[in-house]
């Protein structure tokens, strides 16, 4: 059936004349009387009763046009289905565990806004990615590095430890601590550096393979460890306290191939991360168990 044909009956049925309904249609009134009688010749029913002032649909035309009009209307819908596509720009990125929600909350937040119209799609940490966000430390050899901000290690102390009635924790204090290690983690080698230094003798009662386990041994109550300031923000069972040592820290940010900088969404991240800082509200923070 003639979708022509189905727009000049919607047309008259609701100008309910034939002249105004040819006016609405850009054609001449014998194209829509023609039409009229076409369409009813098809349907093998009169969809019009002519008169001197206009016309008025029969049953059969009262009983026609919901169906066409919704008919028109999905037909409108499915021919601009590809007109305006809503995301232009697609980015595979990689994040790897263990961020902060909130750093990756402002980067993706900013990102979005600035390439405009994006889609997502976020995978483990992988070379197939276009980029990946990560610590410095689990990059690829070949990829480039763009550090977006730096998060220090806190000691955490689990509770009725008395090392929590010191404010400042030096490394004498830590002289035969038991600690739990994540010998998987990007700054393990600094916590032994650290733990080392002056010959001290520190217990292991924890191997685990994850900051999340780690989370969980500290939680438990079993021994002081090292963990990223943000990523223990909001949990509960122990407390941090200052360390007088070395700085103790990880670097977050984007790796990427060269050849990923063909790709017009990466090089608007690359330019614009390169000249400004990630910034987070220090006041964002959730968690408060763990403060003293």
């Amino acid at each position: 059936m003639d979708t022509r044909l189905l727009r000049f009956f919607v047309s008259v049925y609701e100008q309910k004349n034939l002249t105004r309904a040819a006016e609405q249609c850009f054609v001449s009134q014998p194209n829509i009387s023609h039409g009229i009688k076409t369409l009813e010749g098809e349907l093998g029913k009169s969809l019009f009763v002519r008169h001197k002032k206009g016309v008025d649909a029969t049953i059969e035309g009262h009983q026609f046009y919901p169906t066409v009009k919704r008919l028109l209307s999905e037909l409108d819908l499915l021919s601009n289905l590809f007109e305006n596509t809503e995301f232009k720009n697609k980015v595979v990125i990689g994040v790897a565990n263990g961020l902060p929600q909130e750093h990756k909350q402002q980067f993706f937040r900013k990102a979005t806004d600035l390439l405009k119209s994006v889609e997502w799609e976020i995978n483990d940490i992988s070379r197939k990615n276009d980029i990946n966000l990560l610590v410095r430390e689990w990059k690829y050899d070949e990829d480039i590095f763009l550090p977006l901000w730096k998060e220090d290690y806190v000691l955490c102390i689990p509770n009725g430890n008395p090392l929590l009635k010191k404010e400042v924790i030096s490394i004498e204090d830590l002289k035969n601590e038991v600690f739990i290690h994540c010998p998987t983690c990007e700054a393990h080698q600094q916590c032994l550096s650290i733990l080392n230094m002056g010959g001290h003798y520190t217990k292991t009662i924890a191997n685990c393979s994850s900051k999340t386990e780690t989370l969980t041994m500290l939680m438990a109550g079993l021994g002081v460890t090292f963990l990223p300031e943000w990523f223990v923000d909001g949990w509960y069972g122990f407390e941090t306290r200052k360390f007088d040592g070395p700085r103790y820290f990880r670097e977050v940010g984007l790796a990427y191939s060269r050849k990923s900088l063909k790709e017009q969404p990466i090089t608007m991240l690359i330019e614009y991360f390169s000249k400004k800082s990630l910034k987070v509200n220090p006041f964002s923070k959730l968690g408060v168990y763990h403060k003293k």
